[in-house]
């Protein structure tokens, strides 16, 4: 069966400008995330039961706008063409109002004044669902931010479903469904370690209990999410807390060790602090923008503290390992 192809334009608005496309493209390029080009690029499966290919392009002729091109077999509804355009709208945060955050508060702050200039108009990627989010966080649990890129890519490639294009194999990121049959070596053998049996447990949870987390983006209650992601297996406060960061874009500062660091070291003289200390700081200073912050404070941190005369002693991993 010939491929069709539709075309979407999404524009930026100027609430959302800085818009640094080309931070997506190069850095925390997560499978099934791939870089074509200059383009990004997956594949999903909708609830119909059909598979799009979605490529993600960027315009500033005219005016600045996100090119989706979209490849399907079976003939899209309405409904669904407008889905995957509010999806990637969401995904690519083309609403979230971050002009008085580059151009104000950035420029009053020597250390993110320097973070910014690294990575100007960078806004905050997140996933089409939670689950995926959690799961990413998951991975990502005591270990060198190195291998979550080949664990995602492993957990894909076994568990995504697959799809052939133009010669090349694009895959779907793993359904809770798929997971849950999963035999806890198969999950072993993605190298995820330890977090096989909490990938596999909260998988089984959504599935047996029917647990819809997407319904969690509806709610303005961090405590009430909080709460509903620490039920599930292997999910503790920084798990719960990171999550929301990236998938509900919520105003939050998780500490970690990276996050301290550079409290630490840009804002409290190397001196070492309580958390309570630090967070009272962040939310003081920050207030609505410090998930922005934390973004500028954590990526490429060891080559924008150069400007600043600090030689940070933990390296950044941010960029995707095949823009390094």
């Amino acid at each position: 069966m010939k491929n069709m192809i539709k075309k979407i334009t999404i524009p930026i608005p100027g609430k959302s400008l800085p818009y640094n496309f080309n931070f997506f493209l190069t850095h925390y390029v997560f499978q099934p995330w791939v870089v074509e080009d200059k383009e990004l690029v997956r594949l999903f499966k909708l609830k119909s039961g059909k598979t799009v290919l979605v490529r993600v392009g960027y315009t500033s002729e005219r005016n600045p706008a996100l090119i989706l091109t979209l490849v399907f077999e079976k003939r899209l509804e309405e409904f669904e063409i407008k889905w995957l355009g509010d999806m990637i709208s969401w995904v690519f945060s083309v609403d979230d109002d971050v002009k008085f955050f580059y151009t104000s508060i950035c420029k009053k702050d020597p250390v993110l004044k320097a973070a910014s200039e690294e990575i100007y108009g960078a806004h905050l990627r997140t996933d089409p669902t939670v689950f995926e989010s959690l799961l990413g966080v998951v991975v990502a649990q005591n270990v060198f931010f190195g291998r979550i890129y080949e664990m995602t890519k492993n957990l894909c490639q076994r568990f995504g479903e697959s799809k052939v294009i133009d010669g090349k194999t694009y895959y779907t990121f793993p359904s809770p469904e798929r997971l849950a049959r999963a035999d806890l070596s198969e999950i072993r053998n993605c190298k995820v370690g330890y977090r096989d049996k909490y990938i596999l447990g909260i998988a089984k949870k959504v599935v047996n209990e029917k647990i819809d987390l997407d319904k969690l983006r509806d709610s303005d209650d961090l405590d009430y999410i909080r709460k509903q992601l620490i039920s599930l297996p292997g999910v503790g406060p920084y798990t719960a807390e990171l999550t929301i960061a990236i998938s509900f874009r919520k105003p939050v500062f998780h500490m970690d060790l990276f996050s301290r660091e550079a409290l630490y070291t840009f804002y409290f003289n190397g001196k070492t602090v309580t958390d309570k200390k630090l967070q009272d700081f962040v939310e003081k200073r920050w207030g609505e923008w410090k998930h922005y912050v934390m973004l500028l404070l954590t990526t490429n941190t060891d080559t924008w503290a150069k400007k600043l005369g600090i030689n940070f002693r933990l390296k950044s991993a941010a960029k995707s390992p095949n823009n390094i």
